[in-house]
């Protein structure tokens, strides 16, 4: 049978995935990799996990009960403890504006399915998380990429992205990924403006929000929508998740929003999965309620060393034609090669070479550009393997310049 023949025109667009090949490489131990965007799992809060199961399997009727099929919306306590966060934060929220959902990517593939249709404009940065175009790209939309200098989005490109037609904004003020980029609160109050004057909704993705080195990030877009419109009446959806700072094999994500959309993604979720596990849910309150904020500063002092092992490894060994950003937070560290570089070539060398691996930079791109960049992960890595690593990987960059 030809079974290219009987898949559907969805099944037909999608292409291999960068992350798929990433996790590959992070299962090779004689590999540095400095590609995954994931958490160190030496940090996952075991010994609380551990005391979370232990009470779980304690109570044998309330264990029952989260081994049951449940709401869809999610558990209740959790979706109570995330609008209480937002609260803190001036955002008039309650629990039925939060829908718990397997992961974040849950979220952005419920959103992209409620508010996208085939050939709708929607506008992403330049560069921006590949899993949220590989969501997107399912929807067959037109992309309108904004570019990004070191405040974060550009007013004057996202400006033109909104006259072209684009009525959704994708974005991640707070470290980005790839780029490590963060919204100025300057840029974060246009981006509000402009949004609110082409009556534009702003997908807001959080993920990396907790993780910051130096000083907290700006209010989130939805604090600052909330503090002029309450949240029913504003213009900003915002996306979470605790893989980045618990564990990501929780799947725990949620998405806050006004009740009309969490009404519509509600049932979108029923036609997918039903619920996220209960289980899940269940231990990703007891950790958020118990040592979330104490396992966040730990998380904190551990990635702001190797941060700084990777910032000045790179200043010091690479090339002073290559651009390198120094992020306040997240795990990520952005290459600018010169002109005509080509990272995928790079890469290949690499792996070949000096079995060191990274992200080329197209990945990143909606329009598949952005060769001669990179992204570098510093969060899995020691001190020492992150000098050395990034030395050897430095020696190749000078070799192909």
């Amino acid at each position: 049978m030809d079974w290219s023949a009987q898949l559907s025109n969805e099944a037909k667009t999608m292409q291999a995935s960068d992350v798929s090949d990433l996790l590959r490489i992070l299962e090779d131990p004689s590999i540095v990799s400095f590609a995954g965007g994931i958490p160190d799992q030496a940090l996952f809060p075991i010994e609380a996990l551990q005391d979370a199961q232990d009470a779980l399997r304690g109570d044998p009727e309330r264990l029952r009960r989260t081994l049951q099929y449940s709401s869809c919306e999610g558990y209740a306590p959790l979706r109570q403890w995330i609008a209480e966060r937002q609260v803190a934060e001036g955002v008039e929220a309650r629990a039925d504006n939060v829908i718990i959902t397997s992961g974040a990517q849950q979220s952005l593939a419920l959103l992209a399915q409620a508010l996208l249709d085939s050939g709708d404009r929607i506008a992403v940065g330049r560069p921006t998380f590949m899993g949220a175009l590989q969501v997107f790209s399912l929807r067959q939309p037109r992309y309108c990429e904004v570019e990004l200098d070191d405040e974060g989005l550009k007013p004057a490109a996202l400006e033109e992205a909104f006259r072209a037609g684009a009525r959704l904004l994708y974005v991640i003020p707070d470290f980005q990924n790839p780029s490590g980029i963060s919204l100025s609160l300057e840029r974060r109050q246009a981006v509000l403006r402009l949004a609110r004057q082409y009556q534009a909704l702003i997908l807001e993705d959080v993920a990396y929000r907790a993780l910051y080195y130096d000083t907290p990030p700006p209010p989130s877009l939805m604090a600052l929508d909330g503090a002029a419109s309450p949240l029913e009446d504003g213009c900003v959806v915002q996306v979470g998740t605790v893989s980045k700072t618990l564990m990501p094999a929780l799947r725990v994500g949620w998405t806050i929003a006004p009740t009309p959309l969490i009404d519509k993604l509600v049932l979108l979720k029923q036609a997918q999965d039903l619920h996220t596990s209960t289980g899940n849910q269940v231990i990703a309150h007891t950790l958020s309620t118990s040592i979330l904020d104490t396992h966040s500063e730990t998380l904190r002092r551990v990635y702001r060393e190797r941060r700084d092992a990777m910032v000045s490894a790179l200043l010091r060994h690479l090339p002073n034609e290559v651009e390198i950003s120094r992020p306040g937070g997240g795990l990520f560290v952005w290459l600018t090669l010169p002109e005509g570089s080509d990272s995928a070539a790079l890469l290949r060398r690499s792996l070949a070479e000096e079995k060191i691996a990274f992200v080329p930079g197209a990945a990143f791109h909606a329009d598949g550009g952005g060769a001669n960049t990179l992204r570098l992960s510093f969060s899995t890595n020691s001190l020492e393997v992150i000098e050395d690593g990034i030395q050897r990987l430095a020696a190749l960059l000078r070799g192909a310049s």
